[in-house]
């Protein structure tokens, strides 16, 4: 099902050039068969779909027609969260679907009939005849695989374990799957600083604003106080927006009540949007960490934070910057009854958001308070970089508190972040990729060359590996990490170190290998080193931000704010 996900093939440039020539030919000829087959394929619900896109993105980028699967697909992904299957992560991998993991507690992990890298070769719904599934797109493979909690389904699979391709039938009744993956986390981290001074800070991580997600967050936070935490940090670094009335919710939880954002329509008519819950969850120390991927309604959180002071903004240089806001309306009240039994949905943008200081997200994002080295600011990523994207303008500011939480510390946090990274590995390994992106980007040409592209491969290899190598040597000050999720919390369980927790993972296990295999540098999340070196950094600016600001606890917002007005 999707976790049933869609997935691109999986053989590495690796893989590949350890086959013969003539075997590259064959593989390439099934692939261009296979693309014309898949083009052939096409119903006229894709076609229309593809057509009414095109058209709707003239007038913005964010404007698209959804045909029925794609409504459907948007309702599970981006709002729900839950999806009705056997609860297996498929990808295709070069005409077979394959199955890359199983959801932890899904039927299919707990029916024990099936394993990662088995491949389905066909579907049946209950008693009904198989469906042939090879070569078959793994969108269709997909839908014959979803269906209704309690009913059947008949898989015929080829086992990773099979060496003469024999195959067998498993029958998997489907049930309600939550996409555990996406929903808000919690960590908690002993950060190890001068003098051997451990400090304990919380990480909350929120992939996108889902329904009821202010309400999970406000429960990991009374979890993570519970723990002692001295420091809160909110990541929303690749979270790409959700639901509006979320992201103002969660910007509730950190200020008494007042305005979060403010939108006006195309008639220009003006609107703010408030919280108007006086209670706060969380009135400690605040980071927020934002990206280039932070978009539309993490964008809203951060800008309100920024703008009362409550918080301090760390990331990249920028966030996405889209800031309009769209409605989903269903196409069936403009068709006649009985024409089409469910002609989709429409997608469409009917107003911008503004700061509460009149500003701007659109187009320019959110500019943090500390600006940490990336590669990400040097690609083409941002809604500046979308055509006819609309234009950036501002409206009045609107009356808000002012809090005193930031810009007091703001030269001294910068100034100590900034010698950090000066002397930082890490983040020297940053600037040599930035070097080597810009001279990427100023040369426009590409190598046809065999040996010097296998050179090149390999040069990019023998470097990775180096890194990795390097990051072992330095075990000093790793911190220790445990993870908090809602599962585990409303199991009572306590949190788990992060290692077992990965550990008792496959997928990770399995993610991990492969990166270990390509390219990966170790810059990433690992048993050894538990956080990214830009999340490291944002939880060593809040150690800082806890040692400027002196004691603190459920304080900081006892102060008398001013007005700005």
């Amino acid at each position: 099902d999707h976790r049933d996900l869609h997935s691109f093939p999986t053989r590495r440039s690796s893989d590949l050039a350890k086959d013969k020539p003539e075997e590259v030919v064959e593989r390439l000829q099934r692939r261009y068969q296979r693309l014309l087959k898949t083009t052939a394929e096409f119903d006229e619900e894709e076609v229309l779909s593809i057509y009414l896109t095109s058209l709707s993105h003239a007038y913005d980028p964010h404007s698209d027609y959804m045909s029925p699967t794609e409504a459907s697909n948007f309702e599970i992904n981006s709002v729900k969260l839950q999806l009705s299957g056997i609860g297996a992560l498929l990808e295709w991998d070069d005409g077979y679907t394959r199955i890359k993991s199983l959801v932890p507690g899904g039927p299919a992990e707990r029916s024990s009939q099936l394993r990662p890298k088995d491949r389905v070769v066909a579907v049946a719904q209950g008693e009904e005849e198989p469906v042939d599934v090879v070569e078959m797109r793994l969108n269709k493979v997909v839908e014959l695989i979803r269906g209704k909690k309690g009913s059947e389904v008949r898989l015929t699979v080829i086992p990773a374990a099979s060496e003469d391709g024999s195959r067998r039938v498993v029958s998997i009744v489907r049930d309600d799957i939550k996409l555990s993956e996406q929903l808000a986390k919690a960590r908690i981290v002993d950060l190890p600083g001068d003098g051997g001074k451990v400090q304990r800070l919380g990480v909350i991580t929120l992939p996108q604003f889902y329904e009821n997600c202010a309400r999970d967050v406000a429960e990991l936070i009374t979890a993570l106080k519970a723990q002692d935490i001295e420091g809160l940090l909110l990541d929303l670094r690749r979270n790409g927006g959700g639901i509006l009335d979320e992201a103002i919710a969660l910007t509730g939880l950190f200020i008494h009540q007042g305005p979060v954002t403010q939108v006006r329509d195309a008639r220009g008519r003006h609107t703010v949007l408030e919280d108007e819950d006086k209670g706060v969850a969380y009135s400690g120390p605040l980071v927020v960490a934002v990206g280039h991927l932070s978009a539309s309604a993490s964008e809203i959180v951060a800008a309100a934070l920024q703008d009362y002071g409550r918080a301090l903004i760390v990331g990249d240089a920028a966030t996405h910057g889209k800031g309009t806001v769209q409605t989903l309306v269903s196409l069936q009240q403009f068709i006649r009854s009985g024409v089409v039994e469910n002609p989709g949905k429409l997608k469409f943008t009917v107003s911008k958001f503004y700061r509460v200081e009149g500003g701007t997200t659109q187009k320019h994002g959110v500019a943090p308070d500390i600006t940490l080295p990336s590669v990400l600011d040097y690609l083409d990523l941002g809604e500046s970089r979308l055509p006819n994207a609309l234009p950036a303008d501002r409206t009045s500011p609107a009356r808000h508190e002012q809090f005193a939480l930031v810009a007091p510390y703001l030269d001294g946090l910068r100034e100590r972040s900034a010698a950090r990274v000066a002397a930082s590995r890490d983040f020297a390994y940053v600037g040599e990729d930035i070097e080597r992106l810009k001279k990427r980007r100023e040369d426009r040409s590409i190598s046809l060359n065999e040996a010097a592209r296998v050179a090149e491969r390999e040069e990019s290899q023998a470097r990775a590996k180096a890194r990795r190598e390097e990051r072992k040597t330095r075990e000093e000050g790793v911190p220790q990490v445990f993870e908090l999720t809602l599962e585990t919390l409303r199991a009572g369980r306590p949190p788990v170190p992060f290692a077992e927790a990965r550990a008792a993972d496959p997928r990770f296990a399995e993610a991990e290998a492969e990166a270990s295999a390509d390219e990966s540098d170790g810059s990433e999340e690992s048993p050894a080193r538990p956080l990214d070196i830009h999340l490291e950094e944002s939880l060593r600016i809040l150690r800082d931000y806890l040692a400027l600001v002196g004691p603190v606890g459920e304080r900081l917002l006892t102060q008398k704010p001013a007005v700005r007005e």
